[in-house]
């Protein structure tokens, strides 16, 4: 036992020190066990395997179990797998994409998309996420769905594509400016957003007059005759079902990337230095943010939940009274979150990062092409190590400058 508790400490030392400077491979994947009923207690992985695998007998039977725990446990760092509750349900959806993703849309738990640069774009389809056919090779900003058989994306040099039901085709677009956000109320009234303002009329795309020359940054409708776009240096403009207009605001001269509307009477709009703002129904005004970090992107489930996301892996909530940071399992950048519902929601970012919201915490997947070449060099890595250790007669101090 005293062996056990050695070992284990020296683990938990080097460990945390790892952790602590960044050099961790994804030391946020963790057991999970349940102790009583809506509470979890974590165990550390290291800590896990120890106590199965290491009796405290001779060296040579000591290394060989240390060499299957560190097998075990880089496959679960670098295959990246969430392990949750005792019943050990295994979430094993991988990324299909190293590319930077900057917009998801969720039609449904079962049915949703994301899109980014150059052109990619994928599916998730209850399971998996895949990779489908792109017609460009420009940078999508924004996707949005109207349904499973219709939907839109846009992007650099004014690039729109549509989803029929079976392919992505390009569309022919009134712009080359650079078209940062879409969205649709039906599949004859959209609107599209960023050097210029169009609206959809179920047959084309048609330039309507902003009141403010600045860029803008996202468009959310509430109806045919209410919406908001937010933009640069603090811009937000209002819908009233014939034109738009320059409503005040609290932000400054700060830029808006992302507004979100649960109704008429309130909404949200995120942007630079952390910025947070609230509609109430008759003004904006800001809201104390937990971050200094540029907000990239908004989602509400309701006025008392939502989330957004930023720069290194920095994951905000709302819980109807204030906002809070909430534990992330990455450090890169995270361009858009959209939310399912209250249990279910998904943020990508930059290298193909896709998180996932179980309901009691954010999870992650490296893209699998990155995984499988890593998991193979720490398989090769570990038995080399271990037959090294196998041989010698004084393994045990040789195991303590290894931890």
């Amino acid at each position: 036992m005293k062996t056990l508790q050695c070992l284990d400490q020296i683990f938990q030392d080097k460990w945390s020190s790892r952790i602590r400077h960044g050099r961790d491979f994804h030391a946020e994947m963790i057991f999970y066990s349940r102790r009583n009923a809506g509470s979890f207690e974590e165990k550390s992985l290291y800590s896990y395997l120890l106590r199965i695998l290491v009796c405290g007998i001779n060296v040579r039977s000591l290394v060989l179990k240390l060499g299957l725990a560190a097998a075990l446990v880089f496959s679960v760092f670098l295959l990246d797998l969430p392990l949750v509750n005792a019943g050990v349900v295994m979430m094993n959806w991988e990324s299909p994409t190293a590319y930077s993703l900057s917009s998801v849309f969720m039609i449904s738990s079962s049915d949703g998309w994301a899109v980014g640069w150059p052109g990619t774009i994928i599916h998730w389809n209850g399971t998996n996420w895949s990779n489908v056919t792109s017609p460009t090779t420009e940078f999508l900003n924004s996707v949005f769905m109207v349904g499973s058989n219709d939907g839109w994306a846009v992007g650099s040099e004014g690039i729109m594509i549509r989803w029929d039901g079976n392919n992505w085709r390009t569309f022919a677009s009134p712009t080359s400016h650079f078209l940062s956000s879409v969205f649709l109320l039906s599949g004859v009234d959209g609107w599209a957003v960023g050097g210029a303002m169009f609206h959809w009329d179920g047959s084309s795309w048609i330039t309507v007059a902003s009141p403010r020359a600045e860029y803008l940054g996202s468009v959310f409708m509430i109806n045919a005759a209410d919406g908001w776009a937010v933009g640069d240096h603090g811009t937000v403009i209002r819908w009233n079902g014939s034109s738009w207009n320059t409503v005040p605001a609290s932000s400054g001269d700060h830029g808006l990337y992302s507004v979100f509307m649960t109704g008429s009477a309130d909404g949200w709009a995120v942007g630079e230095s952390g910025t947070i703002i609230h509609w109430d129904g008759t003004n904006w005004s800001n809201v104390t943010s937990p971050t200094t970090n540029p907000l990239t992107s908004v989602s509400m489930v309701s006025p008392s939940d939502g989330w957004a996301v930023s720069v290194y892996g920095t994951i905000i909530h709302w819980d109807g009274t204030g906002w809070s940071n909430v534990t992330s399992p990455t450090r890169r950048l995270l361009s858009s979150v959209f939310m399912v519902g209250g249990n279910d929601g998904w943020a990508v970012g930059d290298v193909g990062t896709i998180l996932r919201w179980t309901g009691t915490a954010w999870v992650s997947e490296f893209p699998v092409f990155l995984t499988l070449p890593l998991f193979a060099i720490a398989t090769l890595v570990t038995f080399k190590i271990c037959r090294r250790l196998k041989r010698t007669k004084t393994g045990t101090s040789r195991i303590q400058r290894l931890l």
